[in-house]
């Protein structure tokens, strides 16, 4: 088919033409056009951009990945590191009154920003991740809001490394290992101790140690103490073997019905105690019940004053585990001191028949199996504490998260690459539709052949002899 029976229409052939005769025109427009664009989208840039100051931190320890802690629970890294509280702590720490830190706080929440992304990833065969490195990105951008606030620029960086550094900070604490247990002190004098008290007060003890040894080693996992050359499973069966000892001064104890110290009047009194706080604890897990199967408020009875419990599912369910807890505790507890006037029914006429002397050598013995135990825990304290010691200050702790990149500041614009080739793509369009046109007008635009020094020349003498030749002829 030939395109020339379509006179008077624009066909490809023509079109294609148009464009051959424009070619050096087009060349010119669309260079002038990219310049022009790029210096015009260059000074935009400078306006539209906007300064942030970001830092970097890395999470080494398996199951981050899956958004867990170190102990196996769930976190939200990114609402951990946005909270008002890091953000007002670290604003403070910066030496801000407590006025500004109260205008900082919003602004900044608003314009911090945390990004994760992977490093160093490791496939397999398949290509799943094996391992990599977890890094996020905190960013603080640049806002009037903050500017007003500060007094330069440079204390971007200094906001966003003190909220990086106390969200570490926050973290380790968090997942460092504590605890409140204190050391007992032997007991010099056996004139005027109750036994059953102390035998309660330091049953409660060992089992505190026992069941905080137990959490760390379900948490920690493999963790040996350089210091003590001890795991929390080790430490676990030694405190296990401690016990034994108070095993056999309870028994002690309760087979001779020592009561000269008021251990009667003692056993009475926490009967007494334990019987109410079971009232008191079923009281709240019936009210917490209801509530949890009607979906309804609620006022917990057995609080002081009543404490209102909202309409919250969650929260109730949360309630009612904790009450049915304190329940179950209190329930053991009453269980042993019904065990302890059980024991004090049956032998404690075989006490009472004793002559002084007899019963001071029962207490003596007593003191010395307390003593016995008491030396055993305080060993064991205090292999706990250095263990923990070594945990928090050692390998462990710290090589959960760390800063891997300083403060630092970077530029953002809104205009992107793609926004930069769209608009280079539009410049050239045009420059061909224009050439296109002014060709039209204008015919093809031809670039001129400088001539060499020599051509000049030849050009110059010959332009020289028709002259004289001209002059010549006028002369004549």
């Amino acid at each position: 088919m030939e395109e020339e029976q379509y006179n008077g229409e624009l066909t490809f052939k023509k079109v294609w033409e148009k464009i051959k005769l424009s070619g050096v025109r087009i060349i010119v427009y669309a260079l002038i056009g990219l310049i022009v664009a790029a210096g015009v989208m260059g000074i935009c840039n400078i306006f539209v951009s906007k300064s942030q100051y970001e830092t970097s931190i890395t999470y080494y320890y398996s199951g981050v990945e899956e958004g867990k802690d170190p102990w196996g629970g769930q976190m939200s890294i990114v609402e951990n590191i946005r909270s008002s509280a890091i953000v007002s702590n670290a604003l403070t720490k910066c030496g801000y009154d407590e006025e500004v830190v109260d205008k900082l706080v919003s602004p900044v929440l608003k314009n911090l920003s945390v990004i994760p992304s992977t490093s160093n990833e490791t496939l397999s065969a398949d290509g799943s991740v094996v391992s990599a490195n977890y890094n996020y990105r905190i960013i603080l951008a640049q806002s009037s809001a903050i500017d007003k606030n500060i007094n330069s620029r440079n204390e971007y960086s200094t906001i966003v490394g003190a909220i990086t550094q106390e969200y570490i900070n926050e973290f380790k604490s968090e997942f460092s290992i504590a605890t409140n247990l204190i050391n007992v002190e032997n007991i010099a004098d056996g004139s005027a101790l109750n036994t059953i008290q102390n035998l309660f007060e330091l049953k409660q003890k060992v089992n505190s140690l026992a069941a905080e040894a137990s959490n760390w080693s379900a948490k920690v996992g493999n963790f040996i103490s350089s210091s003590e050359n001890e795991s929390f499973d080790t430490l676990s069966a030694k405190i296990d073997g401690l016990a034994l000892k108070l095993n056999a001064y309870e028994l002690f104890v309760l087979q001779n019905a020592l009561d000269s110290n008021g251990e009667s009047e003692y056993i009475t009194l926490s009967l007494s105690r334990y019987t109410k706080e079971i009232e008191s604890a079923k009281a709240s897990v019936e009210a917490l019940q209801k509530a949890f199967e009607s979906n309804t408020s609620i006022i917990d009875p057995s609080l002081q004053g009543g404490t209102v419990i909202i309409k919250d599912t969650t929260l109730i369910q949360e309630q009612l585990v904790s009450a049915i807890a304190k329940l179950e505790a209190a329930q053991n507890i009453l269980g042993t001191w019904e065990g302890y006037q059980a024991s004090y029914e049956k032998y404690g006429s075989d006490f009472t028949g004793l002559d002084a002397e007899k019963r001071a050598e029962l207490y003596n013995s007593a003191v010395a199996m307390a003593n016995e135990f008491i030396n055993g825990y305080n060993d064991l304290l205090d292999t706990y504490q250095g263990m923990i010691k070594d945990y928090n200050e050692g390998y462990s702790i710290n090589s959960l998260v760390r800063v891997t990149s300083g403060a630092k500041q970077t530029n953002t614009s809104s205009l992107t690459k793609m926004t930069f080739i769209i608009i280079l793509a539009v410049v050239i369009i045009l420059a061909v539709i224009i050439a296109m046109i002014v060709t039209s007008k204008k015919g093809q635009m031809k670039i001129k052949k400088l001539s060499t020094k020599k051509e000049e020349v030849e050009e110059s003498d010959k332009i020289m002899i028709e002259v004289e030749a001209e002059n010549q002829d006028k002369t004549e």
